[in-house]
């Protein structure tokens, strides 16, 4: 199933032949512009994609066999961030000056970011109010429409729903955190400090990468974003878990090039999910075959 915009699919749901409670979101690898963006962009190739987080479509991808459901968000993170608060606009983006102080929308990445990941500026001076509400209104509402009718249609289905949220992160941001802890991770997994979802769960990823001989550390640099924010709601069945890989491991920084690392990366997301599954049908709510 696809959802589109207009130049393109904004997002895949790629629906597992034999569905678990497992459902896999990558919200930024996408590269899709609209034309009606595009227009608006000064920035180079470079600046755009340095917001991306490249090829973690591809490290989830055929998960699905395993049983994870996938939604794949392809339009670029540049033009909207489907992994923001719809309402947290940057008041130095907006042409009318409205919207939110917060961390984020100061350091450029708002709903629509200012900035590259690079710190350089993305458009050509600010944008109207009704330009970001229709990209909002394109992309990012219906992602989150159809993230939520799957975690309430798969907590119906099994009596629980297991959201990973699957990002990347720079190299340069695990340097900080070896150096802040003494230890360069491999993986971060943010459950905003144990609110997100059960321990159990979080637990045992963690244990699945470390038998894989990857370094994991726990919610620093990052804890969750919006969308653990809005799963987080384990007492209802509702668990939710962002994971962040380092890229270093996996592709060539400057040029975005996978690495042979890529293809052990993807063992380790293979053997992650079938440890999550394993678990998963031994705390169902249901049968699982009469689900």
């Amino acid at each position: 199933m696809k959802a589109t915009d207009e130049n393109g699919p904004a997002f895949d749901l790629l629906v597992a032949p034999d569905p678990s409670p497992l459902i896999y979101t990558v919200p930024h690898a996408g590269r899709v512009i609209p034309v009606s963006a595009r227009e608006r962009l000064q920035a180079t190739e470079t600046t755009i994609r340095s917001l991306e987080d490249p090829l973690v479509d591809e490290l989830v991808d055929g998960t699905q066999t395993q049983g994870a459901t996938l939604l794949v968000n392809r339009t670029a993170r540049a033009v909207v961030d489907v992994n923001r608060d719809p309402g947290e606009l940057d008041p130095g983006l907006v042409s009318d000056g409205i919207g939110r102080d917060t961390p984020r929308t100061r350091a450029g990445l708002g709903v629509v970011p200012r900035l590259g990941g690079d710190g350089r500026v993305l458009w050509r001076g600010r944008l109207d109010p009704a330009e970001i509400q229709a990209r909002i209104s394109a992309v990012h509402a219906p992602y989150h429409a159809a993230l939520a009718g799957l975690m309430q249609q798969t907590r119906a289905r099994f009596g629980l729903a297991v959201l990973i949220d699957w990002h990347s992160m720079p190299a340069a941001a695990a340097e900080v955190e070896g150096r802040r802890s003494g230890l360069k991770p491999d993986i971060v997994l943010g459950d905003r400090f144990g609110q997100s979802a059960e321990a159990a769960i979080t637990g045992l990823i963690r244990q699945a990468f470390e038998s894989r001989g990857r370094r994991v550390v726990m919610n620093r640099p990052f804890a969750g974003g919006h969308t653990t924010q809005v799963w987080a709601r384990p007492a209802e069945g509702f668990h939710a878990v962002q994971i962040e890989i380092n890229r270093s491991i996996y592709l060539d920084e400057v040029t975005l090039d996978r690495t042979s690392g890529l293809a052990t990366l993807q063992a380790d997301v293979n053997a992650v999910s079938d440890a999550l599954l394993a678990m998963l049908r031994s705390k169902k709510t249901a049968p699982w075959s009469a689900a």
